[in-house]
């Protein structure tokens, strides 16, 4: 059949295929991407899981703390993202590098604070948030931070970095850098954690060390490339990185809200944590544990989101909203599908994946029954990732940011503590809790997708 006798329905499914191969084109490497890295984390929770509960309990608060100070590198990276991306679309080379220039400006800066603030806060915070948590337990998480904190720097090199070359929409280059800071890392807890021939056994702080190296490599990587590129994203130290005000506003327009989301989030997750963590060492472990094997899920969700970021931005740019619309569609179904796939195999597998990661026989119970909760969850998860991913893509961060509050603090801390302390739930309330929130924050997110506002906002 040639093209001129297609009908409508015809090249509709075709143009459909085509979009879906853009899709998976895109998503593939940050899917693999988002394996090393998730790798990395379960890595360290085995090795660190092997010194008992209470190192996994200190590792566990620590990146809590660590985790909610460095979403602010997460949010300039995503206003740089969507703008870079806007340029990409629009064939504005120049302008593009130039929002990559302004960027690592604006988060060289935030990097020196938060450096300075985890370094000399970390017990000070842990105290205030988890006072109730062993003391032994507070002071193991409070020199993981210390150490983790020494590579700020060079961490925000490589999250913005990593941004700027998805917007152009090169998600290969950061899927090979962390592959590489996969290996720095596993070869350093291998023999920092344990002690191996002439390295000293640094346990816990052996962990945040290797860590900490990792990034460091990482982020000089990201940066070096960006410098050596032939994409359309050039930096050159020969470039002026005076900060540029209207740049850095558009930016922070973006990356403001943004930001917000990621604290108000970061802050649900530490009240939702208070509460976890108040329930006992050994249900925190199992928290612990079910979140890591749980997080083989996240992996097709985070690649189909970074596409829909990538393809709502350019195609935006490009002054096509309806394809950035499809597009969006076309990768949230995608990100169901899979990970409805991945949930059966999380509810029939529970207690093996959960035996990954302890030896420690009522730790394995527990984190088993509450990961199968989650494992129900699955498709709205993917639903809220791919949704999140389109409307910051197109720069309405503020909506993603309002609903990730209704979410995660409306819903999730109060039903948790309703359901986990008030009728004596436990863990397992705790969880019932958390799937309840994926489903409210999947149809709001849908409403505000429908209604179509992101089509047309300025950035």
């Amino acid at each position: 059949m040639s093209n001129t006798s297609m009908t409508p329905r015809r090249l509709a499914a075709i143009q459909s295929r085509n979009l879906r191969s853009e899709i998976l084109k895109l998503a593939w490497p940050a899917v693999t991407e988002q394996m090393l890295h998730m790798a990395v984390g379960m890595l360290d929770t085995i090795m660190v899981g092997r010194l008992g509960p209470a190192a996994l309990a200190s590792v566990g608060l620590g990146a809590q703390i660590t985790m909610t100070f460095t979403s602010v590198f997460s949010a300039v990276a995503t206003g740089t993202t969507a703008l870079v991306a806007r340029h990409v679309g629009a064939k504005e080379p120049d302008k593009a590098s130039q929002v990559a220039r302004q960027s690592m400006v604006l988060g060289f800066v935030l990097a020196a604070v938060v450096t300075v603030l985890t370094f000399c806060g970390a017990e000070f915070f842990l105290n205030l948030l988890f006072h109730r948590t062993d003391p032994a337990v507070r002071h193991d998480a409070a020199s993981y931070i210390r150490i983790i904190s020494l590579a700020m720097i060079t961490n925000f090199l490589l999250i913005i970095t990593n941004g700027v070359l998805r917007g152009a929409g090169d998600t290969r280059t950061p899927m090979f850098i962390t592959g590489l800071v996969n290996i720095v890392n596993v070869i350093g807890n291998y023999l920092l954690i344990f002690g191996i021939g002439p390295f000293p056994m640094m346990g816990i702080r052996g962990a945040a060390l290797s860590t900490a190296i990792s990034q460091g490599v990482g982020g000089i990587t990201a940066i070096t490339v960006v410098a050596l590129g032939k994409g359309p994203i050039k930096i050159s130290w020969r470039d002026s990185f005076r900060p540029h005000r209207e740049t850095i506003s558009r930016i922070l327009r973006i990356g403001v809200p943004a930001a917000f989301e990621l604290w108000v989030m970061r802050f649900g997750q530490i009240l939702y944590t208070i509460i976890v963590s108040s329930l006992g060492t050994v249900a925190y472990a199992a928290h612990q544990v079910a979140q890591n094997a749980e997080s083989l899920s996240f992996m097709p969700g985070f690649g189909f989101a970074l596409a829909a970021t990538t393809l709502v931005g350019q195609s935006l740019g490009a002054r096509d909203p309806e394809l950035a619309e499809r597009s969006n569609i076309e990768a949230m179904k995608l990100a169901m599908g899979t990970m409805a796939c991945l949930g059966v195999v999380l509810f029939l597998g529970a207690d093996q994946l959960v035996r990954v990661f302890t030896d420690d026989a009522e730790t394995i119970a527990l984190g088993a029954q509450v990961l199968r909760i989650e494992a129900l969850a699955q498709p709205a998860l993917a639903a809220v990732m791919a949704l999140n991913g389109g409307l910051r893509g197109a720069g309405d961060t503020v909506s993603v940011m309002t609903i990730s509050a209704i979410g995660l603090c409306g819903t999730r801390v109060v039903l948790a503590y309703l359901l986990a302390i008030h009728f004596e739930l436990g863990l397992v309330g705790a969880w019932i809790a958390m799937a309840v929130d994926l489903f409210i924050r999947a149809g709001l997110l849908w409403w505000r997708f429908k209604q179509g506002h992101w089509k047309y906002l300025h950035v």
